[in-house]
This record gives C-alpha cells, structure tokens and sequence, in this order.
C-alpha cells in the first residue's frame, strides 16, 4: 500500500513510542474518571480516542475563541531532564458542567457561550490543579517527575508554547458524564515528550517499582485516600410496605401508618443499593439513631 508523506511534516516517534505514551495516558484516564465520578456523585468515563503528531500551528489554528487551558510543568526528579511543558485543553462545557455540579446543579445546564467568571475560573484553577497531580502521578509510574499548574488561560491568543513550525504531540481524551461528552486535548513539544521518555522503558518501569517501595505504599495511600473521600448515602429501613395509589393520595398530617415491626427489633441499614449492616433502633441526646449490632 502507498502512502502519501509530507516531508514538510515529518513523523518523528516510532510505534513503540507512541505506545508508550498511550500507556501513561490511560493511566492518567482511569485515575481522573475515578476522581471525578466520586467528586461530581456522576459516573464518568475516560478513553483515549487518537493520539497524533502535527505542527503546534496547525494544534492553535483549530482552537476556538472560548476556550480553557491548563499550563502545567513537568519537574523531573533527577535533574537529567530539562523541564517540560504542557498545555492542557478542556472543552468549555466540561468546565461549566464541572461547575454547576460542585454548586449543586444537576449538571445539565452547561452548554453556555459566555466567558467564565472570577469565581468560576477560582473553581476551574483548583480542578485544574488537581489533574496535574493525576498526570504527575502517570509519569512517576515510569520516572521521578512532578507536574504542577502554573496558570489557567481563556484567551487562546495568549497562549504560547511553542514556534509555529515546532512539532507537539497531542492525546485526545473523551470524557463521558450523563448526556455531555467532551474532550480533553493534552498538547506537548515533541522533543520534550522524546528526551523524557528516552530515559524510561517497561523494564525500567519495572525495576524502578520493585526498588522504590516507599514510592509503591505512597501512591496506594494516595488511591485509599481518593475512595474514602467518595460520598456515599447510608439508609436505615424502618419497613417496607405497599400502599395503593388512593391510599397515599388521601395521606395527610397526622396520619398514622402502623410498621408491624417491634422497636427492639433489627433493621436493616444500607449503604447506596447495598444491606451492609443490622442496627437496634435508639436515640443519642435529642436525635434518633441506630446502634449497628451486625455486619452482613
């Protein structure tokens, strides 16, 4: 089969290394669609969709005037590596669907063509902040490297990363939450991407891991963490009965509706769609309670 090649764009990285990345950045997808699920009390899911090799004019002449950036800085550990740029891109409507969640929306007003507020760009910078950790945390799979936010950018003119002839790697991400789907451009120089993962391999990975297990226990600690931070709804279920449609239709203040169940009889408690717990019933001070008198 022929292919056309334009050498005026020449393709640098080989399959092996563009499989690498997909690798880091998967890693990078599964954490960040675990974070947000448990963040926004929304399920949410991450793929890569392509990842390509392009000029960084043809990557800025796509952007649109509305748009929200990321700046983060690669730090690698060592010091063998210079520093690396990288520019993360969000679809304004992740951003105000991220925002309406975390005010207490429910998420579906989002698809808005204004700029963002002070507050909400204070919002975004903090979200932001915390998907450079993510993407550090991907990198120190392979290597010692920290990622910090230096700035949150809106203004596409303003942005600046590289010459306009430079080559840059760019990972397209779709990101799925209800009835939104949108992406996620991570951009980066493509000698930057080179000198960094020329120093890591699966071996190195490897090897790194087995010698590194205080590095192991710390990134374990950190995923704990993010689970018991997830909010859960815990339910005790007094009875269950059913009544005809009349019958709750004519309910009013005062009604009586008998259990038939004893006080001191177990209850069950259940946490999300799940009975995990028998309780007594009781009260503590001024407030009703359960005592858990089993584990299921």
């Amino acid at each position: 089969m022929i292919k056309t090649y334009d050498f005026k764009s020449p393709k640098k990285f080989t399959k092996e290394r563009m499989s690498t990345v997909e690798n880091l950045y998967d890693t990078f997808s599964r954490s960040l669609a675990t974070y947000l699920t448990g963040l926004l009390q929304v399920y949410c899911e991450i793929h890569i969709t392509r990842i390509v090799e392009k000029r960084y004019q043809e990557y800025s002449s796509q952007i649109e005037d509305r748009s929200l950036f990321g700046l983060v800085t690669l730090l690698p550990e060592n010091k063998e590596c210079n520093e690396a740029p990288l520019v993360m891109e969000l679809d304004t409507a992740l951003g105000f669907f991220m925002i309406e969640r975390l005010l207490g929306g429910a998420g579906t007003e989002y698809d808005l063509h204004r700029d963002f507020t002070d507050i909400e760009k204070a919002i975004l910078e903090y979200l932001l902040g915390r998907f450079s950790e993510f993407v550090g945390d991907a990198w120190q799979g392979y290597m010692g490297v920290e990622a910090h936010l230096t700035g949150l950018q809106t203004n596409p003119h303003l942005l600046q990363m590289s010459a306009p002839e430079d080559v840059v790697i760019m990972v397209e991400l779709e990101v799925l939450l209800n009835d939104l789907s949108a992406n996620i451009h991570i951009v980066m120089p493509a000698p930057n991407v080179e000198e960094l993962t020329s120093k890591f391999g699966y071996k190195y990975a490897m090897n790194n891991l087995k010698q590194d297990d205080f590095k192991i226990r710390m990134r374990q600690q950190f995923i704990k963490q993010h689970l018991l931070e997830s909010e859960v709804e815990l339910r005790a279920i007094l009875n269950t009965f059913a009544l005809d449609a009349q019958e709750v239709m004519d309910l009013k203040v005062g009604d009586v509706i008998p259990i038939g169940k004893h006080l001191d009889t177990d209850i069950e408690v259940f946490v999300e769609d799940m009975a995990c717990f028998e309780a007594k019933l009781g009260h503590t001070k001024l407030n009703k309670a359960v005592s858990i008198s089993k584990v299921l």
